[in-house]
């Protein structure tokens, strides 16, 4: 079983070096194991050239049959292990850059590590898709905007986030402004990629950026009309650093979306984190 396991394994990350070093095993014990598989099934299963390994006929109407099988059965003895033990270890997300530097997700990680003391947090900046399994991360949040890359994965929505049209007083001042839609022909516009079409075609795009953070300083900073989340902008609406602009008009909202490889079995320390993203990103206005 654990032969077959690690065959699926290589196969599943491209080769035996990838499947040995994510695995913290020696790539010659590796190779040596799927050699005596091989002999013990009789056939060649594995193609190994330089670079990367190929599957035989053999070899691909193994891995089809006993892939997902074998990861159920190594998912359940991963979970009997984990329900042995406290909440420990490392948990790592992927996380967009502008919700890494919001309140609200620093608020929600300071809870989780008051709560869970013996659990490490590795939180890696990501803007797309990544395969969980293959990249070893735990959970995922992302605009539902961006295609998951496996839609295999649980996919929640949560919380969604209305947006608006702000700029600054000096530019509101120096510019005019705007009272329909029309009139944004006549102004630069700051835009994320995750709301970017929600405007009309034509548009002068005077930036256009990932870190949402980074949009709704171009506007405070009198570079143009932003289209920002409105969570994001309240306090600097209630300061007077950003004015609202065409507050009749109502612009698609952004969806964030969570992402986990599997909801069966599901280590403690991930259920917990899954938990409180819901409590906080589903519940809260």
């Amino acid at each position: 079983m654990d032969d077959l396991y690690l065959f699926v394994l290589t196969v599943r990350h491209g080769g035996i070096s990838a499947a040995a070093k994510a695995y913290s095993l020696q790539r010659s014990k590796v190779s040596r194991r799927l050699q005596e598989l091989e002999k013990s099934l009789g056939c060649q299963l594995l193609i190994r050239t330089t670079r990367h390994i190929e599957l035989t006929d053999n070899g691909r109407l193994l891995y089809e049959n006993i892939s997902q099988p074998l990861t159920t059965v190594n998912q359940a003895v991963n979970l009997l292990e984990n329900q042995q033990k406290e909440l420990q270890g490392v948990l790592r997300m992927a996380i967009p850059a502008a919700l890494i530097t919001s309140s609200m997700f620093a608020s929600l990680i300071d809870q989780y590590s008051a709560s869970f003391t013996k659990v490490s947090l590795d939180i890696v900046h990501c803007q797309d898709s990544v395969d969980l399994k293959r990249d070893n991360i735990d959970l995922q949040l992302l605009p539902s905007t961006c295609k998951v890359v496996n839609e295999d994965y649980v996919q929640q929505t949560l919380l969604p986030f209305p947006c608006c049209l702000v700029a600054s007083p000096a530019y509101i001042a120096a510019k005019g402004t705007p009272n329909r839609l029309d009139d944004l022909y006549d102004h630069k516009i700051l835009v994320s990629r995750y709301n970017s079409t929600a405007l009309s075609d034509g548009l002068t795009i005077g930036l256009c950026s990932d870190d949402l953070r980074l949009v709704q300083h171009m506007a405070k900073s009198g570079h143009g009309v932003a289209l920002l989340p409105v969570i994001l902008v309240r306090d600097a609406l209630a300061s007077g650093e950003l004015l609202p602009v065409l507050t009749n008009e109502s612009f698609p909202e952004i969806k964030l979306t969570l992402i986990y490889p599997s909801k069966a079995y599901l280590p403690e320390k991930t259920r917990a984190m899954v938990k409180l993203l819901r409590d906080t990103f589903v519940s809260r206005k």
